[in-house]
C-alpha cells in the first residue's frame, strides 16, 4: 500500500477488496461462486490487519465484505455477459477461402509502396496491418502474386498460403463492451481452432484461420450466433 495513504482511513471492507482484487484468481472464484469465503477470509486476515493498522480484526467482518464484494462481481459479470451475448447475436458472417498472408521487411515496402498499389488495378481481398518492424498484408491469392513480384522474395519475412478469412460483421456495441473478442476467440479455442491472423476494422473482425478449419470455425460461430439469437428471444 503507498505509504502517502493513511491507514487509518481504510476500512476492513476496503482492506479486504484492495487485497483480493490483485489476485485474478481470486476475483473469478468469487464471480463463479466457487469460494470458501471462510477460508478466504482466514488467508487474508493478517494482511487486512496490516493494512488497517490493527492488531486484530473479526474474521466475520472480512467474510461479509468478501461476499459482498462478490454478489457485486456476479452482478457485474451477468450484465456484461448480457451485453457480449447481445452483441454476437447480432453479428453476421462471411467466409473468403484463397487467402494468404504475407509479412513483408518495412523499409522494402515503403519504398514500393506506390508500385505494389499501382499493381493492383483490382483485388477481392485486402487487409494491412503495420507493426514496428514490417507490415502484414492478407490477400487473394492473385494479388499476394503481384505483391511478392513488386517487393521481391528476398523481402517476404513470412508467407503463409492456405488460409481462410471469417468476417464478422458486429453491430456498432461491439466499440463499447469489452470481451467480445476475447468470447469469440475462446470458442475457437475450445474447438480446437487456431487463429493465424486478428484483424480488426470498426465495426468488422476478421479472423484469418487455416483453410482446412474454416468450415469448421464458420459452423462453430454460426452455431453460437443461432442459438444466441434463441435464447434472446
Amino acid at each position: 500500500m503507498p505509504r502517502n495513504v493513511k491507514q487509518d482511513s481504510i476500512s476492513i471492507a476496503e482492506a479486504a477488496r484492495l487485497i483480493v482484487s490483485g489476485k485474478p484468481s481470486i476475483i473469478d472464484g468469487l464471480r463463479q461462486g466457487v469460494i470458501n469465503f471462510s477460508a478466504l477470509a482466514e488467508m487474508i486476515k493478517e494482511q487486512v490487519m496490516e493494512i488497517v493498522d490493527k492488531k486484530s480484526v473479526n474474521v466475520d467482518s472480512i467474510k461479509m465484505a468478501l461476499m459482498r464484494y462478490a454478489d457485486e462481481l456476479k452482478s457485474q459479470r451477468k450484465i456484461l455477459e448480457e451485453q457480449i451475448a447481445e452483441v454476437t447475436a447480432n453479428s453476421i458472417l462471411e467466409l473468403k477461402n484463397d487467402v494468404a498472408i504475407l509479412t513483408i521487411n518495412q523499409k522494402s515496402f515503403l519504398i514500393r509502396f506506390d508500385q505494389i498499389f499501382k499493381s493492383l488495378n483490382s483485388f477481392r481481398f485486402l487487409q494491412l496491418t503495420q507493426g514496428t518492424e514490417t507490415f502484414t498484408v492478407v490477400t487473394d491469392l492473385q494479388s499476394k502474386e503481384k505483391i511478392v513480384e513488386s517487393v521481391g522474395e528476398k523481402n517476404i519475412v513470412l508467407e503463409i498460403e492456405d488460409q481462410s478469412a471469417i468476417v464478422i460483421i458486429s453491430p456498432k456495441q461491439i466499440i463499447d463492451v469489452p470481451g467480445v473478442i476475447a468470447y469469440i476467440t475462446d470458442l475457437l479455442s475450445t474447438n480446437g481452432i487456431n487463429i493465424t491472423q486478428i484483424i480488426s476494422c470498426y465495426t468488422d473482425t476478421l479472423l484469418i484461420v487455416d483453410r482446412r478449419d474454416a468450415l469448421k470455425a464458420y459452423q462453430t460461430l454460426e452455431n453460437k450466433i443461432l442459438s444466441l439469437r434463441k435464447m434472446l428471444k
